[in-house]
C-alpha cells in the first residue's frame, strides 16, 4: 500500500499551477477552529508537491493532514479530488487497532513451546520482509539516480538536464487513428496535427493506464504507446520510471519496473530473462528468484519495439517459457509479449506506428494509447522551461508563433527542442531573431552552423569532409527510402568512426545504446535538409569523392533535374521538404553565411535550373496534381529572395490556389506581393483558420471563391473584381493602411477585410477609417483582432459606426480597449442607423465599469444579435448590468459568450431571470467560470421550463460533482432540443 504522504503528493500533482497556488494559500489561512495548525508561508512558498505533503503531515499528523486536503479541495472547487480523497481515505481507527494488535504476539493460553515457535516464525517473516524491502529501496534509489537526468543531444561531456524540470506533459488518447494517418511522415503530421488536437478526443491519465474500463472488466496487463518519431515516447518512458522510483506512480501496483531498450536487447548476446533483469539492477547478485516469484508485481517497459530486430513469425513452440533459459533477445521479448514467459507480468510497449501491424499479431488483449505530442498550451510551457530567462522565452515563443509551419511542427517535442536550441544560440550571440525564425531553412542553418563551425587549420578540411559525407549519406537514404544506417554505410560515405563519435556529441545523429553499428539522423527533416545540401556543395573534396567511387558505392545522381522530375512521386513525399530546403539554401545571404561559418563552397549554378523548373510547372495545365501552385509558392517563400521570386512569379499569369491555413495566407501573400503582371487570380478560401472562432458562419459560406485581376503590389484597386481580402498575420504595419484605405474607398465589391494579428496600431486604424467612412465603401465584415490597439483608436472606429451603414460585423478582440474605449464605441453603436449585428470584444480589458455602456447598446440597438465578451473580468456586478439591457424589450441578442469572465454562483439568479424572460437568446456560453454546483443546479431547474427558449448552453472547463452532472444529463434527455456541452477538465 502507498503511504499517506505518497497519496497526498499524487493528489497535489493533479492540481494545475493556479489551483496549487490556491491550495497553498488555503493552507496558510486554514481555520484554527478545525483543530489543525496552519502552515507558515515561508515554508510552503517554494515547496513542490512532495514537500508540501510532507509539511502537512509533519505539522498535523497523517489524519489531520488528510482532512485538511479534503477541505481545501472542496474550497478551491476541485470536486473530483475531494471525492477521490474521500473515497480513498484510510480507516484511521482500524489502522490503530491493527498496530496495537501487533504488539500482542501471543495469547496466555498458548504453551511456552508454541509461544517460541510463533515468535520465531514472526521474526523470520519480518526478516524476509525487511530484506525484500531493503532491496526494493536500493533498487528504487538506483533507478532514481539513473533516470533523474537526461542529456540534451548537443550536450558536452558531463552536461545534463533535470528530467522533472524539462519534462512537459504530453497529450495521450485512447482512440485509434486511421492507417493513413499513422503512416504519415513529418510533413503530413505537421499539416494535420492542429486539426487532430482540436477534435473531441478523450485524454488518458498515466495513473489509470492499467485500470479496467469499468467495474465489470478485467485489469489491463499490456499497454502500447504509439507515436511518430520524436513525439516523446522515450522521454515519457523515462519519466514513468522516475516517477515510480520517486513514489509518485504505481505504488500499489508494481514492486519493480524494468526499462528495456528493444534494439539493445535484440542486437546483444544471447541471455536469459534473469540475466536481462540482472542487467537492470545495481550491484552483483540481485535476488532474481524472489523478484520473478511475484510476476504480477512486475512491469516491463519495452522502449522502441519498432527498432527490434528479428523474426516474429516463429511458431509458439519456439518461444521461451523458462526465465532461466538462454535465448536470443528477440525470442525473449516475443515470449514476454505473447504471455508465454511470466504471463502474469505487465507490459508497457512504445513503438512507432509503422510497426503496429507487426506488434498486433503478437498481442492478446491490450490497451492502445496514442501520443499526440504537445498541445498548444504545452508548447508554450516547453519554451518557458527550456529558456531560463522569461523574457527570452516570451520573445522566442512569439516569433515561432508567426511561422505556422515551424509552430505546428513544434507539437513534436524533438522539433520543439531543435527550434529552441537554434533560437537560444542566436540570442546568446546577440543577433536578431527577426529573420532567423522566418523560414524552416533559416532555423536549421543557424542550428547546423553552431555545431559544425570551422575552427581553422586541419579542422576546417575535416569539417568539410564530414559535411560532404553526411550529405551523401542523407541523399542515398532518401532515394532508397532508408533512415537506419550501419557502420559500413558510414565508412562508404567517408565518415570514420572517430568522426561520428565527435559528431554524435553535437547531436545531429542519434547513436543507439551500446550498439555502434546502427545510426540515424535525429529527425527525418534533418536528413531531408542534408539531402538538399548534397545538390549544392561544390566537389572540392576530390579525395573523398574518389574514395567513395573506389568503394563501389553508387552515389545518387547529383543532377538537380533528376530530383525535380521525381518531385512528388514518392509515396511518403520524402522529396517535398528536400526541394523546399533546396530553394531555401540557394538564398545568397544564407549561402554566404554557410560558406563563412562552415568553410564550404555552395554552388549557385542550379538557380537557373530551378527557375526553368518553375516556368515549366507554371505553364503546366495539371498543377492541381503535383506539385500544386501553392506548393511552388512555399518553395519560393522558403527562399526569401525578392528578385528571384519576382522573376519566378512572372511565369504565373493565372493563379488558382486554395487557402486553408494562416501560413497558406502568409506564403501566398508574399508571392503575390512580388507579382507584377497577373491577369487572373482565383483564391478559394477554406474557413478553418483560428480567426473564424468568433463567427458562426452559415453553411454556404464554408467555402467561397474569390476572383479578381490586375494585382499590383498585393493591393487590389479594380472596382469590379474583389469580394474579400484576408491579410491576417502578414507582418503588416500602419504604413500599408493608406493603400488599404484607398482600396476601401474605390472598391465597392470588397465586402470582407481581415487584418488580424498585424501591428497596425492606433495610427494605422486612423488611416484605415478614412476609407471606411467613404461613401463608396461597402465593407460588411471587418476583423482587427490583435492589432496592438488601445482606447485611442475608438473615436475613429466610433465615427465609422455612425457613418458606414454597410458594416454588420466587427471583431476587435485581443486589443487593450478597456472600459473607456468600449464606452466610446457604445455611444455610437446606440445610434438607430448603426447596423452592427455581430460585435467581438474578446479579451479586451473590459471590467464591470464598461458594462453600463454595453447595457445601453443592448437596450437600444435592435440589430445586434451576437456579442462575444470572453476573457473579460466582468464579474457578477458586470453581468447584473448586462442583464438589465438583455431584459429590455428592444434587445434582440441571440448569441452571448461570457467564458472566463470571473463569474460566480451569485450571478446565477440573474441568469435564471434572463433565461425565462428573454425571448431572443438562443446560445449562451459560460465556460471557465466558478459557477459552482449550486449555481448550475439552479440553471438546470430554470432551463426545464417551457418558457425558456435557449438552444445551446456551454459549460466547458468546470468541475461538477456527480449530482450536478446527472442533473445536466437528465435535462438533456428531457429537453433534446437543448444542446448542453460540459467537459470537466481532468
Amino acid at each position: 500500500m502507498a503511504s499517506v504522504r505518497c497519496k497526498l503528493a499524487r493528489y497535489l500533482e493533479d492540481l494545475e499551477d493556479v489551483d496549487f497556488k490556491k491550495f497553498k494559500m488555503h493552507l496558510e489561512d486554514y481555520p484554527s477552529q478545525k483543530g489543525c495548525t496552519s502552515l507558515p508561508r515561508g515554508q510552503t512558498e517554494k515547496a513542490d508537491h512532495v514537500d508540501l505533503a510532507t509539511l502537512m503531515i509533519d505539522f498535523n499528523g497523517e489524519e489531520k493532514a488528510w482532512a485538511m486536503a479534503k477541505w481545501i479541495f472542496a474550497a478551491i472547487n476541485r470536486r473530483d479530488l475531494y471525492e477521490k480523497a474521500k473515497r480513498d481515505e484510510p480507516e484511521w481507527g482500524e489502522w490503530k487497532e491493527d498496530n496495537n494488535a501487533n504488539v500482542s504476539v501471543i495469547s496466555q493460553e498458548e504453551s511456552l513451546e508454541e509461544e517460541w515457535m510463533g515468535l520465531l516464525g514472526y521474526l523470520s517473516r519480518i526478516s524476509i520482509c525487511k530484506k525484500k524491502k531493503d532491496y526494493c529501496k536500493k533498487y528504487r534509489k538506483y533507478v532514481r539516480s539513473r533516470f533523474q537526468c537526461i542529456k540534451d543531444r548537443n550536450a558536452r561531456l558531463g552536461e545534463s538536464v533535470n528530467l522533472n524540470k524539462r519534462f512537459t506533459r504530453l497529450r495521450l488518447i485512447k482512440e485509434h487513428r486511421s492507417q493513413q494517418e499513422r503512416e504519415h511522415e513529418l510533413l503530413a503530421i505537421g499539416r494535420t496535427s492542429a486539426k487532430m488536437q482540436d477534435g473531441p478526443v478523450s485524454s488518458m491519465n498515466l495513473e489509470l493506464l492499467f485500470d479496467p474500463e469499468d467495474r465489470h472488466s478485467e485489469p489491463v496487463h499490456t499497454v502500447v504507446f504509439q507515436g511518430a518519431a520524436g513525439i516523446g515516447k522515450t522521454i515519457l518512458a523515462r519519466k514513468i520510471m522516475l516517477d515510480w522510483a520517486s513514489g509518485e506512480l504505481y505504488q500499489d501496483k508494481f514492486d519493480y519496473l524494468f526499462y528495456i531498450h528493444c534494439r539493445e536487447v535484440s542486437l546483444g548476446m544471447q541471455r536469459s530473462l534473469g540475466d536481462l533483469i540482472a542487467s537492470c539492477c545495481p550491484g552483483p547478485n540481485p535476488p532474481i528468484g524472489k523478484i520473478v516469484s511475484k510476476p504480477s508485481r512486475i512491469l516491463f517497459l519495452m522502449d522502441g519495439f519498432d527498432e527490434l530486430q528479428g523474426a516474429f513469425d516463429e511458431h509458439t513452440e519456439a518461444l521461451c517459457t523458462n526465465w532461466q533459459k538462454v535465448e536470443r533477445g528477440d525470442i525473449l521479448l516475443s515470449s514476454l509479449i505473447r504471455k508465454r514467459l511470466l504471463p502474469e507480468a505487465s507490459l508497457l510497449i512504445t513503438t512507432r506506428p509503422v510497426a503496429l501491424e507487426k506488434l498486433q499479431h503478437l498481442l492478446g488483449r491490450a490497451r492502445h494509447v496514442e501520443i499526440l505530442g504537445f498541445s498548444e498550451v504545452r508548447k508554450k510551457e516547453y519554451f518557458f522551461k527550456y529558456f531560463s530567462d522569461e523574457q527570452q522565452a516570451r520573445e522566442a515563443f512569439r516569433l515561432i508563433q508567426e511561422n505556422e509551419i515551424l509552430f505546428t511542427m513544434c507539437f513534436i517535442p524533438l522539433v520543439c527542442w531543435i527550434v529552441c536550441t537554434g533560437l537560444k544560440q542566436q540570442m546568446d550571440s546577440g543577433k536578431s531573431l527577426a529573420r532567423t525564425s522566418k523560414t524552416t531553412t533559416a532555423v536549421y542553418i543557424f542550428f547546423l552552423s553552431s555545431l559544425l563551425q570551422s575552427q581553422g587549420g586541419n579542422q576546417e578540411h575535416h569539417n568539410s569532409a564530414t559535411l560532404w559525407g553526411l550529405c551523401s549519406l542523407a541523399a542515398d537514404g532518401i532515394w532508397n527510402q532508408k533512415i537506419l544506417f550501419e557502420e559500413c554505410d558510414l565508412r562508404n560515405h567517408g565518415l570514420q568512426k572517430a568522426d561520428v563519435s565527435a559528431f554524435l556529441r553535437m547531436n545531429l545523429f542519434q547513436k543507439e545504446v551500446d550498439c555502434e553499428k546502427f545510426y540515424s539522423f535525429i529527425h527525418m527533416t534533418f536528413q531531408e535538409f542534408f539531402a538538399a545540401m548534397y545538390y549544392l556543395l561544390e566537389e572540392e573534396n576530390q579525395g573523398e569523392m574518389r574514395s567513395m567511387q573506389q568503394s563501389s558505392l553508387k552515389l545518387p545522381n547529383r543532377d538537380v533535374t533528376v530530383l525535380l522530375e521525381n518531385y512528388g512521386k514518392f509515396e511518403k513525399g520524402y522529396l517535398i521538404f528536400v526541394v523546399r530546403f533546396l530553394f531555401g539554401l540557394i538564398n545568397q545571404e544564407r549561402t554566404s553565411y554557410l560558406e563563412k561559418k562552415l568553410s564550404c563552397k555552395i554552388s549557385q549554378k542550379i538557380r537557373l535550373e530551378l527557375l526553368k523548373w518553375i516556368e515549366a510547372k507554371a505553364e503546366a495545365k495539371m498543377l492541381q496534381i503535383e506539385p500544386s501552385q501553392l506548393e511552388l509558392f512555399y518553395c519560393l517563400y522558403e527562399m526569401q529572395e525578392e528578385d528571384f521570386v519576382q522573376r519566378a512569379m512572372g511565369y504565373f499569369p493565372k493563379i488558382e490556389i486554395k487557402l486553408s491555413t494562416r501560413m497558406d495566407h502568409v506564403v501566398s501573400s508574399f508571392c503575390i506581393e512580388n507579382c507584377r503582371h497577373v491577369e487572373s487570380l482565383s483564391l478559394r478560401l477554406l474557413h478553418n483558420s483560428s480567426k473564424e472562432e468568433e463567427e458562426e458562419e452559415e453553411e454556404e459560406e464554408k467555402e467561397e471563391e474569390v476572383q479578381h485581376s490586375d494585382v499590383n503590389d498585393c493591393v487590389l484597386s479594380d472596382p469590379h473584381v474583389a469580394y474579400s481580402q484576408r491579410l491576417g498575420q502578414c507582418c503588416l504595419s500602419h504604413q500599408c493602411c493608406f493603400n488599404i484605405s484607398s482600396v476601401l474607398s474605390n472598391n465597392q465589391k470588397l465586402v470582407e477585410l481581415d487584418l488580424s494579428h498585424n501591428a497596425l496600431g492606433d495610427f494605422g486604424i486612423r488611416l484605415l477609417c478614412v476609407g471606411l467612412r467613404h461613401l463608396f465603401c461597402n465593407l460588411k465584415k471587418l476583423w482587427l483582432v490583435s492589432c496592438c490597439l488601445t482606447s485611442v483608436c475608438c473615436d475613429d472606429l466610433a465615427s465609422v459606426l455612425s457613418t458606414n451603414h454597410s458594416l454588420t460585423r466587427l471583431y476587435l478582440g485581443e486589443n487593450a480597449l478597456g472600459d473607456s474605449g468600449v464606452g466610446i464605441l457604445c455611444e455610437k453603436a446606440k445610434n438607430p442607423q448603426c447596423n452592427l449585428q455581430k460585435l467581438g470584444l474578446v479579451n479586451s480589458g473590459i471590467t464591470s465599469g464598461g458594462c453600463l455602456a454595453l447595457c445601453s447598446v443592448l437596450s437600444t440597438n435592435q440589430n445586434l444579435t451576437h456579442l462575444y465578451l470572453r476573457g473579460n473580468a466582468l464579474g457578477d456586478v458586470g453581468l447584473k448590468l448586462l442583464c438589465k439591457g438583455l431584459l429590455h424589450a428592444h434587445c434582440k441578442l441571440q448569441v452571448l459568450e461570457l467564458d472566463n469572465c470571473s463569474l460566480t454562483s451569485h450571478c446565477c439568479w440573474g441568469l435564471s431571470t434572463l433565461l425565462t424572460s428573454n425571448q431572443s437568446l438562443r446560445k449562451l456560453s459560460l465556460g471557465n467560470n466558478d459557477l459552482g454546483d449550486l449555481g448550475v443546479m439552479l440553471l438546470c431547474e430554470v432551463l426545464k421550463q417551457q418558457g425558456c427558449l435557449l438552444k445551446s448552453l456551454k459549460l466547458c472547463g468546470m468541475y461538477f460533482n456527480y449530482d450536478t452532472k446527472r442533473a445536466l444529463e437528465t435535462l438533456q434527455e428531457e429537453k433534446p432540443e437543448l444542446t448542453i456541452v460540459f467537459e470537466p477538465v481532468r
